[in-house]
């Protein structure tokens, strides 16, 4: 029951949030340009294989992937940011799909590749744990993960939270600072690669075998 009401929970406050900035969401692509080019070397993707960008958003990185040659389906719950992605990516070979992210209507491995960009820290853990097996059931070979680094000592978790949650509006900001992602990812059963930090630590992947 515990967590039907986080999924619940979830899916209210991700529909609210997303479908209401929706517009205003792309304002933010410069700091997350680098990062989306960083994605898609980390990922080691090659031509020919097929990638799943999970809660794809306004579909920034499902397009860079894309724009190198790549066949992605672009999944998110928020109509309003998948019809702002398709219409960024109109001759573009994305195929743009509402769906939840804890339920995936794909089969198991069905996707060389797949990246989750800067939507865990928006779940309560016990969520993100259903999306992250959900991610290692559907991919093959390699998934990538990107979320805010939180580049402070634990002393000052309250006030980088209260700012962070400020800039991005995330309910779960307080106890994203002081989770242990990694932990989360061996929790669903992924094998941790590598960690890597972005230029002026804003992004944090993390590379996962599934």
């Amino acid at each position: 029951m515990t967590t039907l009401r986080a999924d619940g929970a979830y899916r209210r406050y991700v529909l609210h949030y997303y479908n209401r900035f929706a517009n205003l969401y792309d304002l933010g692509e410069f700091a997350r340009h680098r990062t989306r080019r960083k994605a898609l070397v980390l990922s080691g993707w090659q031509p020919g294989e097929l990638v799943l960008d999970l809660c794809t958003g306004t579909g920034g990185l499902a397009l860079t992937f894309a724009s190198h040659g790549a066949k992605v389906i672009g999944v998110d719950i928020a109509r309003g940011m998948l019809k702002r992605a398709s219409a960024k990516g109109i001759r573009s070979t994305v195929n743009w799909l509402e769906m939840d992210a804890t339920r995936l209507g794909f089969p198991n491995e069905a996707f060389d590749v797949s990246v989750l960009s800067l939507a865990l820290h928006h779940m309560p853990e016990e969520v993100q744990l259903n999306v992250l097996r959900e991610l290692r059931r559907v991919t093959r070979r390699r998934i990538v993960l990107i979320e805010p680094e939180v580049p402070v000592k634990p002393n000052w978790f309250r006030a980088w939270a209260f700012v962070a949650s400020v800039i991005d509006e995330s309910e779960y900001m307080h106890e994203w600072v002081r989770q242990d992602l990694i932990g989360t990812c061996e929790k669903a059963g992924l094998h941790v690669e590598a960690v890597e930090t972005s230029r002026f630590w804003i992004h944090r992947f993390i590379l996962c075998i599934p």
